[in-house]
């Protein structure tokens, strides 16, 4: 497997051409366990939105006029 596939987290596919949710989080000081550690995840579509329906408070959504 190339170095720059993309593989959710989650579910374990290949992400393609789609959209994903890229998140990278370094821990700091009191964080249980995790100090100094950098975790980086790929979330693709499906399990973002399987993930989000858990959420106590839905994320905030703003429309975005202009596309990247």
């Amino acid at each position: 497997m190339e170095k720059n596939t993309k593989i959710c987290n989650c579910c374990g596919r290949i992400i393609g051409q789609e959209d994903y949710v890229h998140i990278e989080k370094v821990w700091g000081y009191f964080s249980r366990g995790k100090d100094g550690q950098k975790h980086v995840i790929n979330l693709c579509e499906d399990c973002y939105d399987r993930l989000i329906k858990n959420f106590k408070y839905a994320p905030e959504i703003l429309e975005t006029t202009e596309l990247v």
